[in-house]
């Protein structure tokens, strides 16, 4: 295989090395020894096109909710700016303005309606400064919060006889 690619020479004019596996190149023939033993250990890669005659195929989607993490907080955060001219020349034809950020607003979310928090607006100085702290704070409130075990609620009859008969795990939804 690298008699394929013998031709092909780095800048400095040394060869490359290919992996007879994977297809792989390498440079230093030293990395390319230690790489086939552990490729070959592997089944070579498979390649799936979309099948073009099938609409849900051809449209990338992510369809393995089951794969999903679970999100029990999350911040929505809006930013609110004006532009100001950095160029005051009259003669421009390209004005080129920059983003002055002059206030944000922040809102927790979590599915736990106590741990949900009204919207902190801000507008002010230094409004950066505010928001990164504001984040910050909320980091710190949110680690609290889930660092606090608690026991489970017990299950009713109904949960533990669909527990008990389950085979997989259900779908996060």
């Amino acid at each position: 295989m690298s008699r394929l690619v013998a031709g092909r020479k780095r800048i400095d004019g040394h060869t490359t090395f290919v992996c007879n596996h994977c297809l792989h190149t390498f440079y230093i023939k030293d990395v390319h020894d230690r790489h086939v033993p552990n490729c070959q250990r592997h089944p070579p890669q498979y390649v799936k096109y979309p099948d073009p005659e099938n609409p849900k195929e051809c449209t990338l989607k992510f369809r393995n909710k089951a794969a999903r993490f679970r999100l029990f907080f999350y911040l929505i955060c809006d930013f609110e700016s004006f532009l100001t001219p950095l160029v005051h020349d009259e003669k421009a034809t390209n004005l080129i303005d920059e983003h002055r950020v002059c206030g944000f607003a922040c809102h927790r979310i979590s599915e736990y309606r106590a741990y949900q928090t009204v919207p902190l607006v801000y507008s002010g100085p230094a409004v950066m400064d505010k928001f990164y702290d504001h984040v910050m704070r909320e980091s710190q409130i949110i680690s609290a919060i889930l660092a606090d075990d608690r026991d489970m609620t017990p299950l009713t009859a109904t949960q533990q006889t669909d527990y008990d008969d389950t085979t997989t795990c259900g779908s996060v939804v």
